[in-house]
């Protein structure tokens, strides 16, 4: 059975982070480690759960670092061949890891995650398509859906998907393909981070695999939706990140037809949206008036 790493990466998020931790402890499964990168939550709590659960790796960095570059410093601790990147927000199922260990084994090129629920056990689909003019866009996403007939609900009754990526919230890889893709891309600060990974991974070969008959629960945002503050701050990198994706795997026309679209989605959305939610007006503040303009240059 593969030895594995699990790499969390923590902000302010000690209540679920503990319910994390308590359910990689109950797995009872040997040959595992658990690092915690603190991206500087800066408050006594760390030090308190360093002493509670100090069997496990701690790295507490000075400032927020975002979550590939803070990925990276844990996989650069690992001591094992496999890791397992993992959201604070994330609760294993009974005998997730040893199921997944047997996984790793059946599948060893390849990126797998697992099925998730929601705090109320309603499935979830941490999987998509890469960034495209047709995914770009809710409303556009929904049409192809609805033409093609697709449904996620029916991909979920399949035991074993290979979507275009899966979310960095449980995400899967052994050392020697991460250190051949030259990890996380630190350039995404937050959000599509995993997309471009997953994007990487398939351009040299690799699979991209999610099993539906293995599952964790996601409390998802509770790392990112702390305040409004925080929230504006996420929702901005999450534009930023986009045109990165793009930036970085789209070019000529493809690219600016793309990066126009993205944007303009953007701008149409905040500006809807902005009488009614205080959020969507700072945002798109920052969308018009922070930006960096290379940023935007088409």
């Amino acid at each position: 059975m593969p030895e594995i790493s699990i790499i969390i990466v923590n902000y302010k998020s000690w209540s679920v982070l503990e319910k994390c931790i308590e359910s990689i402890s109950s797995q009872n499964i040997r040959n595992n480690e658990i690092i915690i990168v603190d991206n500087n939550s800066n408050d006594n709590t760390v030090k308190d759960f360093k002493i509670k659960y100090n069997k496990y790796k701690w790295i507490i960095n000075n400032k927020n670092l975002g979550f590939s570059k803070a990925c990276n410093l844990g996989a650069k601790a690992a001591k094992y061949e496999h890791y397992i990147f993992l959201n604070p927000d994330t609760e294993l199922g009974i005998n997730c890891l040893i199921q997944l260990k047997s996984k790793i084994i059946n599948y060893p090129n390849s990126i797998i995650s697992i099925s998730q629920l929601d705090s109320s056990g309603n499935i979830t689909f941490p999987y998509g398509k890469f960034l495209s003019i047709k995914t770009f866009n809710g409303i556009i996403r929904f049409m192809f859906r609805f033409l093609k007939f697709e449904s996620r609900l029916k991909d979920h009754k399949k035991p074993l998907l290979r979507p275009d990526w899966v979310s960095g919230s449980f995400l899967s890889i052994d050392k020697k393909n991460f250190n051949k893709l030259g990890g996380w891309d630190e350039d995404y600060w937050m959000y599509y981070e995993d997309m471009d990974l997953c994007k990487r991974a398939r351009n040299i070969g690799m699979e991209i695999i999610l099993i539906n008959s293995i599952s964790c629960t996601h409390y998802h945002g509770k790392s990112s939706r702390i305040n409004l503050k925080t929230t504006v701050k996420t929702k901005t990198h999450l534009i930023k990140s986009g045109i990165i994706f793009i930036d970085k795997h789209y070019s000529g026309l493809s690219q600016k037809i793309l990066k126009f679209l993205f944007i303009s989605s953007r701008v149409t959305e905040y500006l809807l949206m902005s009488p009614f939610s205080k959020l969507k007006r700072l945002l798109l503040y920052n969308l018009i008036f922070n930006f960096r303009v290379k940023e935007f240059k088409l």
